[in-house]
Order: structure tokens, then sequence, then C-alpha cells
């Protein structure tokens, strides 16, 4: 009898530290996640501003482009309005 209660006595603790390691690792671990989320959110704002940035400079110079062919090509249409005005003023 004496036995069997200092094998019980002894699966008790066994089984309580085994909760309480698992309960404390979970808490470790979360504590571990937060940090990294944190870390990552930080990371991500950065990440977040440089892409913005370079999508703002695309845009500009898209925006450049298309203002520099739209001005070609203006200028090619009054060279043309041009061109057909003198060929009718010389079949005249």
């Amino acid at each position: 009898m004496n036995s069997e209660n200092r094998l019980l006595v002894f699966l008790a603790v066994l089984v309580s530290g085994a909760l309480f390691f698992a309960l404390f690792a979970q808490i470790k671990v979360w504590n571990s996640r937060k940090r990294s989320l944190r870390k990552v959110d930080v990371f991500a704002e950065a990440l977040e501003e440089k892409f913005n940035e370079i999508v703002d400079s695309i845009t500009v110079k898209f925006d450049e482009v298309k203002e520099a062919v739209t001005g070609f090509f203006e200028q090619k249409k009054v060279r043309l309005i041009e061109i057909n005005r003198n060929k009718k003023s010389e079949s005249n």
C-alpha cells in the first residue's frame, strides 16, 4: 500500500509538472509571437512606404511620358494641318 501511494504521488507530480511545463511553454510562445509580430509590423510599414514611393515615382514618370507623347503628336497634327493648307493653297 505504501508503494502504491508513492507511485500515485510520483505520477501526480509528473502530470502536474508536465501540465505546468505545457502552460509555461505556451505563454513563452505567445510572448515570442507578440514580439515577432511587432517586428513584422515595423518591417511591413517600412516596406509599404518604399512600395508607395516606387508607385508614386512610376506614376510621375508615366505622366511625364504621357505629356511628352501627347505634345509630340499635337505638334505632328499641327504640322500636318499646315501641310494640308499649303497643298490646298498651291492647288488653287
